[in-house]
């Protein structure tokens, strides 16, 4: 690996976008009086941090640990039966049966135990429509519903512990990746509960919110008054994410030590892989060097401009654009690369459908796989329809 590659991509392409968005992010936490921020983990990391080189506002920025599984799993325990529990499912095309314990807050090695007991495959998926007509996923949740509402009341205490530690109870703001505003809803949900009201609102990269939200949302791509970005990204997903993200493993709960409440963390999911953290940590510290750069020099660039090469980037990447990315993945019981790991001649036809549906850079998949230039972003429109 030439570290310079991914340097150069930080600087050129990565960090006129973060500057962008942080410069972006200044601007509104002003504009609407906010005198604190929290950046949630881990799409958070490199927002913070280019936050922090433009901030001379006085507004206080901290970084807090939580996740979808940290936010929702507080929640179960008031769901009354089990079409009710399937509430704050994330919506995904397939749901296995491993990804439906780990909702219910079973760890991977309870669900191996809870698999072989009862015989059945971790990997069995069902689509998402069918889960609730699904007499297997209701057995696992009725069999075990005492367990799954005693460990939800237990993280529910300890998020409202956590939650008082780090101040979040005045009027805020929180800042994520975005996309469909699931982990604000819970956020909502889970301080009605308390009683402790909706002076918060979120900061994006983009969003377009599933369902109706009662604190406000703001995006820096889009939003659901500017949504015509919506699908110029949501090809890179993925991408966005991982050049975002910091060091640690997602966040799977809290854990009491003492007075205090922390983090219960994932191992990092790249322990151990040299040469990807290698990668992120050159991206990472170019696209600081250019938001450093654009700070002293005062760079008055319009969003557009400073968002286009990462957003180009994306949609219609070169194979050296690829090549960049070609042994990343992402972890999820299985290894999912961005790009085509093999030869297109040697997949077949539902193998190479399956590898697409995974990666998280569609486009970029496309492009490793067929090499010769097609509009793969249109390719790629086309198939969502």
């Amino acid at each position: 690996m030439k570290e310079n590659k991914y340097y150069d991509f930080g600087y050129n392409k990565f960090g006129p976008f973060l500057f962008g968005f942080a410069r972006w992010l200044k601007r509104e936490l002003l504009s609407s009086g906010y005198e604190k921020v929290f950046f949630f983990s881990r799409d958070g990391y490199m927002m913070q941090k280019a936050f922090d080189l433009l901030n001379d506002t006085g507004i206080k920025s901290e970084y807090v640990y939580t996740s979808r599984k940290s936010l929702r799993q507080p929640l179960l325990y008031n769901c009354t039966d089990f079409e009710e529990s399937l509430a704050y499912l994330s919506r995904e095309r397939y749901i296995s049966y491993g990804k439906l314990l780990e909702y219910y807050g079973f760890d991977e090695a309870e669900q191996e135990d809870i698999a072989k007991a009862e015989g059945f495959r971790l990997d069995e998926a069902k689509l998402y429509d069918e889960i609730k007509g699904d007499e297997l996923a209701r057995h696992l949740y009725k069999s075990r519903e005492a367990i799954i509402r005693e460990r939800s009341q237990e993280q529910d205490r300890l998020l409202l512990q956590y939650t008082e530690q780090k101040g979040m109870r005045q009027r805020f703001a929180i800042v994520d990746v975005g996309w469909h505003g699931n982990m604000q809803r819970y956020l909502e949900l889970f301080m009605q509960r308390h009683g402790l009201g909706n002076e918060f609102e979120g900061y994006y990269l983009g969003i377009l919110p599933d369902a109706k939200l009662a604190t406000g949302v703001h995006g820096y791509v889009y939003e659901p008054e500017r949504p015509k970005m919506y699908k110029k990204m949501l090809c890179f997903f993925g991408v966005c994410e991982k050049l975002l993200q910091g060091f640690e493993g997602s966040t799977v709960g809290y854990v009491s030590e003492g007075e205090d409440v922390l983090p219960k963390l994932m191992s990092y999911e790249y322990e151990g892989d040299p040469q990807v953290v290698e990668a992120i940590e050159s991206w990472q510290k170019g696209a600081l060097t250019y938001v450093q750069e654009a700070v002293a020099h005062d760079i008055d660039l319009p969003d557009e401009s400073l968002c286009n090469p990462l957003l180009r980037f994306g949609r219609k990447p070169s194979l050296a654009d690829t090549k960049l990315f070609s042994f990343f993945y992402n972890t999820d019981g299985s290894k999912a690369y961005y790009t085509s790991q093999k030869p297109l001649y040697r997949y077949r036809p539902k193998e190479l459908i399956r590898a697409l549906s995974d990666s998280p850079w569609k486009t970029g998949f496309m492009k490793s796989a067929f090499k010769v230039p097609l509009p793969y972003y249109t390719v790629y429109r086309l198939m969502k329809k």
